[in-house]
């Protein structure tokens, strides 16, 4: 054995034989030529390896990126990938390349990568190629290593490697059997991009992605963006190459591989400016004939979503494509909206009013992501409320088109009611909250981010009124179109439509857990007439309120209590008005009696039902008044009304046995 003295002097003449080693490498490496064909490449690639094994001895010891995001000091500018995938192989072979700016000078710039093992890496800088070390680490991380520093400035790291494309997996990209023939399909959101290739793979990373897919001779490919070229090459293969795409996060990138049948709708021309924009359906062999109700409910939703929004279709074109299995009923791919067939495909006997409603929600979520989520992506993880939020509440806005004024937003009503039951519970959880780790990213998706988010916007259109709040939506898309946006950036947009900050008001429904809870009662003296309002919860509530005498006001309640004066004192109150608010209301019995329910819209006595049934107090009260609403004429109210007096049964009949 070595003592320590000895060992130390060894190790330091170890570094310096290996620094002399490295840089005469390098010095022949910067002699050759680009990167090329033939004799370049082998030479490049023998001298990519010959420094990669040497810098093995003199490179630090790599320490993991100290949280789940990747270090600061990179920006992606593009991402370039071709693929080699033969959908019969559980394999594939890729070569990234990816455009960065370094914001300093760094000899390690870190990626993404899951499951990937590299094979050839160098680093392009102001015209000289150096080779590199690429080393994944902890699962989520590949680390590019130089043998010196190079930056700050521009970049471009190349990267070939290998994939793995699973039977079982519905993550990342994968493969299926169909009727006897292989399929590729993807599915990236939130962090699996990063299976598929070495990338940038969290949202605010938002790039053009030029991909390439080479592919047998007898299957086809589509990605995101529409296919410019097709190469025939040697062995049975063909080369497609796709356009550059919009500006996109990793996770809404999507490709897939195989001997596919389309069902091509025609296209759809802008109410807002015009353009064409191809439509088509993408199905396994033998399927297209079950993709026109896909096609039709297509052609429904997408001129409502533009005439909200303002905002013309964002991307050149629109695919849906369907998959034998999915992680997700469906992922919102930029331009290739993946869906599971059971829910996009229907043979003829089966397009009933019911399927073709929910089809048309599904796709109204879907297409509705292309300005919430794919134009104006979340920031972070932690507000993804943005995009699933947003989706979930423009879709029911969408189908309420269909209907009578008075029967909208009756269905927006029973799915809050739902998670509001929910969000009660010791299962409850904020809808805005990190995510630190693979595990804690399963929670991305929790359905409280779709019907909570949403039921939040309900709210706030209710409180600001409904052109304020669109005037503030159309604000924030078009102020962060093809960018990132986080929740402080929407109150912004709000604020300066309506002249109120909700902000205080959006993080205490976004932050916290629970369903708050407000009592009023009017007191009516010579000399003024008061709203004395409570809460019972602590939180920043806007609470609207109609009466015999007005069809609607708004206060905030901010505070344990508040006293509000109004013009005369009326014969009712009802205290949330619209049905809008994400509140409970605590009625009192002369409350319950008072109130004249022909007043009250089919969406507020529908909120009247469900306060009521989760009302404690008083409970005789709500009991006469749940059997009056049994004769409600509106079926969704009837139906509510019913089931909280079912409900009230339950109990003595399980104690009976």
């Amino acid at each position: 054995m070595l003592c320590a003295t000895h060992a130390a002097a060894v190790e330091r003449a170890l570094v310096r034989a290996t620094s002399r080693l490295v840089s005469t490498l390098g010095g022949v490496c910067r002699r050759w030529p680009d990167i090329g064909t033939g004799a370049d490449v082998a030479r490049t690639t023998a001298c990519a390896t010959l420094l990669a094994a040497s810098a093995l001895f003199a490179a630090p010891v790599l320490q993991l990126p100290r949280s789940f995001t990747l270090p600061e000091g990179a920006i992606p500018l593009k991402h370039t990938v071709e693929l080699t995938i033969d959908p019969a192989r559980d394999t594939f072979d890729g070569w990234m390349r990816i455009q960065v700016d370094l914001a300093k000078p760094t000899a390690i710039v870190w990626v993404n990568a899951h499951d990937i093992t590299p094979h050839e890496t160098v680093v392009s800088v102001n015209g000289r190629i150096l080779p590199a070390l690429a080393t994944p680490l902890g699962g989520e991380f590949l680390a590019i290593q130089t043998a010196e520093p190079i930056g700050p400035g521009p970049a471009t790291l190349s990267i070939r490697y290998r994939g793995r494309l699973s039977d079982k997996a519905l993550l990342g990209p994968y493969r299926r059997k169909v009727e006897g023939a292989w399929y590729v399909y993807t599915t990236f959101t939130p962090i699996e991009a990063r299976r598929a290739f070495p990338c940038f793979d969290e949202p605010h990373f938002k790039t053009p992605w030029e991909i390439s897919i080479r592919v047998p001779r007898n299957d086809t490919a589509f990605s995101n963006a529409d296919q410019i070229e097709t190469l025939e090459e040697p062995g049975g293969v063909k080369l497609i190459r796709f356009a550059p795409t919009e500006v996109l996060p990793a996770e809404l990138v999507a490709f897939a591989v195989g001997p596919f049948d389309t069902y091509p709708g025609p296209d759809y021309h802008s109410v807002i400016d015009g353009r064409a924009i191809p439509m088509r359906v993408i199905t396994a062999k033998g399927h297209a004939s079950e993709a026109r109700a896909a096609v039709e409910a297509t052609a429904a939703v997408l001129p409502r979503l533009e005439a909200y929004t303002g905002v013309a279709y964002p991307f050149p074109k629109l695919e849906h494509v369907a998959l034998p299995e999915e992680q997700f009923t469906a992922v919102e791919n930029a331009g290739m909206i993946t869906y599971r067939a059971k829910s996009l495909l229907f043979e003829p006997s089966a397009e009933t009013p019911a399927n073709l409603r929910a089809l048309r929600l599904l796709e109204a979520h879907e297409i509705g992501h292309h300005w919430f989520g794919d134009l104006v992506t979340q920031a972070d993880w932690d507000d993804t409320w943005l995009s699933e939020g947003f989706a979930t509440w423009i879709s029911d806005k969408v189908l309420d088109q269909e209907l009578a004024p008075e029967r909208r937003h009756l269905e927006a009503i029973a799915s809050r009611e739902r998670i509001m039951n929910f969000d009660n519970s010791s299962r409850a959880r904020p809808v805005r909250r990190p995510a630190t780790s693979r595990e804690a990213s399963t929670g991305i998706y929790h359905r409280v981010i779709y019907d909570k988010g949403a039921a939040v916007l309900t709210m706030l259109e209710g409180w600001l009124g409904e052109d304020n709040f669109r005037g503030g939506v159309r604000d924030y898309l078009a102020g962060h179109r093809f960018a990132n946006a986080t929740t402080d950036d929407l109150a912004a947009s709000l604020r300066a439509a309506s002249g109120v900050d909700p902000s205080a008001v959006m993080h205490a429904f976004l932050d916290k857990t629970g369903v708050p809870s407000v009592r009023g009662d009017v007191r009516c003296a010579r000399e003024r007439v008061t709203l004395h309002l409570e809460q019972v919860r602590a939180s920043v509530i806007p609470v609207c309120w109609k009466t015999d005498g007005s069809s609607r006001d708004c206060t905030v309640l901010d505070a344990p209590s508040r006293d509000v004066v109004l013009a005369s004192c009326p014969a009712w109150l009802y205290l949330n008005a619209g049905g809008t608010g994400y509140y409970r209301t605590a009625w009192s019995a002369e409350q319950i009696a008072a109130l004249s329910l022909d007043r009250l819209t089919p969406a507020e006595r529908l909120t009247l039902v469900f306060d009521l049934r989760a009302q404690k107090n008083d409970r005789a009260a709500a009991h006469a008044e749940l059997v009056k609403l049994v004769s409600d004429p509106e079926p969704a109210v009837m139906r509510a009304a019913q089931a909280g007096l079912d409900s009230e049964k339950a109990p003595a009949q399980n104690s009976s046995h």
